[in-house]
C-alpha cells in the first residue's frame, strides 16, 4: 500500500505544461513507491515505517525520508517546506509539500497536499 494517494491528474489545479506534469509524476512515482520495492535505484522510496510506534515518530520520519528521496531523485525542484497538517483522525497523516521549480522561467511553488489528494501550482510574481 502506497504511503501517499496519488496525485490524480483531475485533482490538479493550475498548469498542464509538460515539464511541471513529468515533475508532478516523478514526484508521484517516489511517494507512492515502498523502497526495496519496484525500484533498482538504493534508497528510492519511502521504507516501512512499522518500527514507529507514536504519530509523531512516524511523521517525523516521513519528512526526513520524503527530503532525502526529493534531494537524491528528484533534482528539478528544490524542496522548501514540509510541514505536517492538522487531522482529528489518529489513523491520517498529511503533509503539504512546497517546492520550487528550478530552471524554469520563472519561479514556480508546486505544493503537494497529501490530505487532498490533489497539487497546486503557484507562480511567485
Amino acid at each position: 500500500m502506497a504511503l501517499f494517494n496519488k496525485f490524480a491528474p483531475g485533482s490538479r489545479a493550475g498548469s498542464t505544461e509538460p515539464y511541471l506534469m513529468s515533475i508532478v509524476e516523478n514526484m508521484n512515482n517516489i511517494l507512492n513507491t515502498k523502497r526495496d520495492y519496484g525500484s533498482f535505484l538504493q534508497d528510492f522510496g519511502i521504507r516501512d515505517l512499522n518500527e514507529y510506534s507514536s504519530r509523531e515518530d512516524i511523521s517525523l520520519a516521513v519528512i526526513e525520508e520524503v527530503k532525502q528521496n526529493i534531494k537524491l531523485y528528484e533534482p528539478r525542484v528544490e524542496l522548501v517546506n514540509i510541514t505536517m497538517e492538522q487531522n482529528d483522525d489518529p489513523f491520517v497523516i498529511s503533509f503539504t509539500i512546497d517546492c520550487i521549480v528550478l530552471n524554469h522561467s520563472r519561479a514556480i511553488h508546486l505544493i503537494f497536499d497529501t490530505f487532498f489528494n490533489k497539487f497546486h501550482v503557484k507562480d511567485t510574481w
